[in-house]
């Protein structure tokens, strides 16, 4: 549950926005009055017993996710009745018993019950108090607003450490209730929301930086390597995780973004992004995603993917995130309930937005475009395979195949659309090819680029300071005696530390090898080439020099 509690001075101001609102009503207290009228005449009486008090009342809210349960008004009134008792009798506590955020020092649960049990038979109808259930938002929530002031005693309710007594009862009332659990903020280390924060919650559910903060918790719960922790947390959360880098290659820090629903001017969706410091002190920034949530981070391992998913990312379109599955999914992060989450796909998602049947017939044209000879069930299967490959998903195809002429119903388009990934899985290489493959590009890449990378360096780089060459889509430098490429996109393809032996030849050890690509051996052909013009050009000029001043 979430709970929030301010102690104010305005008894009207809280009771008419409590009891006004739309479909508001009271369930429950000890009040004669159900009017506003009514009980801010009671309150204000209550308040001239203790004059000096300046804050005379106090206004607590508890909300249920819509996840849990319906809870009837009974149970509300009851659950919330509760909470208010165990406000107080936390309140008057002291010493160790009064350290909630303490497992080890705080009042036992068996204790602390049995006490709230005797206040509500005995003191509890001494404060002045209603409940009030609100049922016009995604989730039900109750307003309990109630009097500081002992009618008995004329003493008042300690406003020392409220809002952690608040939360302590709202995880005690969560057992007893059998509602979801939620860590404390003290336990989580997360900030708790501010009341800007709460009162969003309020009206329109999480607000953004609190469903950007739980899908991180969610997500760093296995401890993942930073490029799983970024792909999960776009693909089954829909929050972007954005790293920056400096000149260096070294890590500037970490955004994360989501969509909340606002636009910009020409209609497209205005993200809310966050720091990840900003965003939470304690966890989100990306050293405290190692350290505080145990994200795995290697940069000769992760940068280039991590770029990698940084381009996709950027360029995807994103949706609003359902509320509902996100509440579900990360109110408790323990990993028992990883089973029981919504299953979301695992790749990268690009298109939302469901194509009409217009846009199904135009799409169908187009991918069986050269098919017109070809057996219907045949040309559907290449149609399959073509959109597939196209990066249309499973959903799309299933519509672009029920614009066959053959007239497939969803299941038989489903299954058209199995055949055809089946097929694409047969002629992709085995991984073990696929390993022999890129094992002979990297060393085929190494052989030409390391020699000819080593005379750029010695032609080009001729200026104090000035220790990289840059290409058009990579960069070559020197750091120290290691040769080091990298990549715009893909990050460092290889680093090697060179020397040369008595002989004078050049020898090199592999310090790191990323993914290489056969346009990267052709580049350096390219390079290769180049180098032996510029050489060939430079020995002819020296040539020339020599003559004419032999002359």
């Amino acid at each position: 549950m979430i709970t929030k509690i301010k102690a104010n001075k305005s008894f009207r101001g809280t009771t008419k926005y409590v009891l006004e609102k739309e479909k508001a009503k009271i369930i429950g207290g000890n009040m004669y009055g159900k009017t506003t009228e009514k009980l801010v005449e009671q309150f204000t009486l209550s308040a001239h017993l203790n004059p000096q008090l300046k804050d005379p009342f106090y206004h607590l809210m508890l909300s249920v996710p819509k996840t849990d349960r319906d809870l009837n008004d009974d149970e509300l009134a009851n659950l919330s009745l509760r909470h208010f008792a165990n406000f107080i009798v936390l309140s008057r506590l002291k010493g160790d018993e009064a350290q909630v955020k303490q497992p080890d020092k705080r009042i036992a649960d068996t204790k602390l019950n049995q006490l709230v049990d005797e206040f509500i038979e005995t003191e509890l109808p001494a404060y002045d108090f209603f409940i009030a259930r609100h049922s016009d938002k995604k989730h039900d929530h109750t307003h309990i607003v109630g009097s500081r002031v002992n009618n008995l005693d004329s003493k008042s309710i300690r406003t020392w450490n409220n809002y952690a007594h608040s939360e302590h009862s709202a995880r005690l009332l969560e057992r007893e209730f059998q509602l979801t659990p939620v860590q404390s903020s003290w336990e989580s280390k997360r900030k708790a929301m501010t009341r800007n924060q709460l009162e969003r919650v309020e009206s329109m559910g999480l607000p953004g930086e609190e469903i950007m903060r739980r899908a991180i918790e969610k997500v760093a719960v296995n401890k993942p390597t930073m490029p799983e922790f970024i792909e999960r947390l776009w693909s089954e959360h829909q929050v972007k995780a954005i790293v920056s880098y400096y000149s260096h290659g070294g890590v500037r820090g970490i955004k994360f973004g989501i969509d909340i629903g606002s636009v910009n001017e020409d209609g497209s969706p205005r993200l809310l992004w966050k720091q990840g410091g900003n965003l939470n002190k304690y966890k989100c920034s990306f050293s405290k995603l190692q350290t505080e949530l145990g994200v795995n981070y290697q940069p000769l391992r992760d940068n280039a993917e991590i770029k990698r998913l940084t381009n996709l990312i950027e360029l995807a379109p994103i949706t609003p995130i359902n509320q509902q599955i996100i509440e579900q999914a990360t109110s408790n992060i323990s990993t028992d309930n990883l089973e029981t989450l919504p299953k979301q796909s695992e790749v990268i998602p690009e298109i939302k937005t469901p194509i009409t049947q217009a846009q199904s017939l135009e799409l169908y044209r187009h991918y069986s475009l050269e098919l017109e000879k070809e057996l219907v069930t045949d040309r559907d299967k290449q149609v399959a395979v073509r959109a597939i490959q196209d990066g249309r998903n499973d959903l799309e195809v299933a519509e672009i195949l029920k614009a066959s002429p053959a007239n497939w119903n969803q299941e038989e388009a489903r299954a058209l659309v199995l055949i055809a990934k089946n097929q694409l899985a047969k002629q992709q290489p085995s991984p073990e090819a696929q390993r022999a493959e890129q094992q002979h590009l990297r060393q085929k890449l190494l052989a030409i680029a390391v020699p000819v990378g080593v005379e750029l360096i010695n032609h080009f780089i001729q200026y104090p300071g000035k220790d990289s060459l840059k290409f058009k889509h990579s960069s070559l430098s020197k750091q120290g005696k290691e040769l080091v490429l990298t990549h715009d996109e893909r990050g460092e393809v290889f680093r090697v530390q060179v020397n040369r032996n008595p002989q004078g030849e050049i020898e090199y050890s592999v310090v790191n090898i990323g993914e290489v690509k056969q346009s990267d051996i052709e580049t350096w052909q390219k390079a290769e080439q180049i180098l032996l013009e510029y050489l060939e050009h430079k020995q002819q000029q020296s040539v020339t020099r020599n003559r004419g001043l032999s002359r």
